[in-house]
């Protein structure tokens, strides 16, 4: 598998991030490259962010560097090199894509807590009790390889540590109290959407699929604002009027510099990726109106 390809996986099977592929401009590529290869996102303000990249250096920089090797034959070649990675920026990303007013969502699958439980009582008879419950379903979710935390923390009132958890996003809160025990059941409410739901104690065997399924949804609502914020533009008026409201343009281009530097010049959009598969068009570049070899995505970046 392509080194692109399994950033594209890792970053909308894990943070639910959805990702456009494909390669950079020549006046983009990394300095040095044969040709640089990225996945770009758009963020809910919609500018683009560089999610990741992937560099054919050929051996552009073994030969000054003299970096080589010997084959079977023992023979020294110049070596052939790549360089790719992905940085910290990711997680801005999540926390731009996902994020609400309340603070931070996270996905499951990379949040460190999946679930907190939060035990609600008045007194100590009813904090045994519930306690005593608490760790059954702890026990419970850990064997089933779930991450859990139990806030029993003194002093603190269930609905401060309600909001609490919100704020740093975790996907799924567990509340139980005596009631919730004499009606053998629990509240499970949702970070992402503050979905409510009651288990029954038999049914806590279904919070895993429950994880995925928000996971799922995450990556859902995620690539359905991404759409909306993707738009065609084939006219430079409406390219100029359009940008400021941000996005993605899917605009032809002609392949030459100077429309693109001219295109920067005068909107501040850049192109982001030219997608894999755009390219051979037989359209118009939006800014000269000559053919054009491919349709890139322009858009303002950070």
């Amino acid at each position: 598998m392509k080194i692109l390809d399994i950033y594209k996986n890792t970053v909308e099977t894990e943070l639910a991030i959805p990702v456009t592929t494909g390669k950079k401009s020549e006046k983009e590529k990394f300095v040095g490259a044969v040709y640089t290869t990225t996945m770009e996102s758009i963020m809910p303000d919609g500018k683009a962010l560089q999610m990741g990249t992937s560099h054919f250096l050929g051996q552009n920089f073994s030969k000054p560097f003299e970096v080589k090797f010997a084959d079977k034959d023992n023979i020294e070649h110049f070596a052939w090199q790549t360089s790719w990675g992905v940085s910290w920026r990711l997680v801005g990303a999540m926390i731009m894509t996902h994020g609400d007013d309340k603070g931070l969502v996270l996905p499951p699958k990379v949040a460190p807590m999946q679930i907190v439980i939060v035990p609600i009582y008045k007194n100590d008879e009813g904090q045994d009790k519930v306690l005593s419950k608490v760790k059954e379903i702890r026990d419970e979710l850990e064997s089933k390889e779930i991450r859990v935390h139990v806030d029993d923390r003194e002093g603190l009132s269930p609905g401060y540590k309600f909001n609490d958890w919100e704020l740093k996003g975790v996907p799924l809160r567990i509340e139980i109290g005596p009631k919730d025990i004499e009606k053998q059941s629990i509240i499970v409410a949702k970070r992402y959407n503050s979905e409510k739901i009651s288990l029954s104690l038999t049914e806590i065997e279904k919070i895993p699929s429950i994880l995925d399924k928000i996971q799922e949804e995450m990556l859902t609502k995620a690539k359905e604002e991404s759409k909306i914020n993707t738009i065609e533009i084939l006219e430079y008026t409406d390219f100029k009027s359009e940008i400021e409201k941000g996005g993605f343009f899917n605009s032809p281009w002609c392949g030459k510099l100077e429309c693109e530097d001219k295109i920067k010049e005068e909107t501040g959009a850049e192109i982001r990726v030219i997608p894999f598969g755009s390219e051979n068009t037989n359209q118009k570049c939006i800014y000269c109106k000559e053919q054009s070899v491919s349709i890139p995505i322009f858009a303002r970046g950070y």
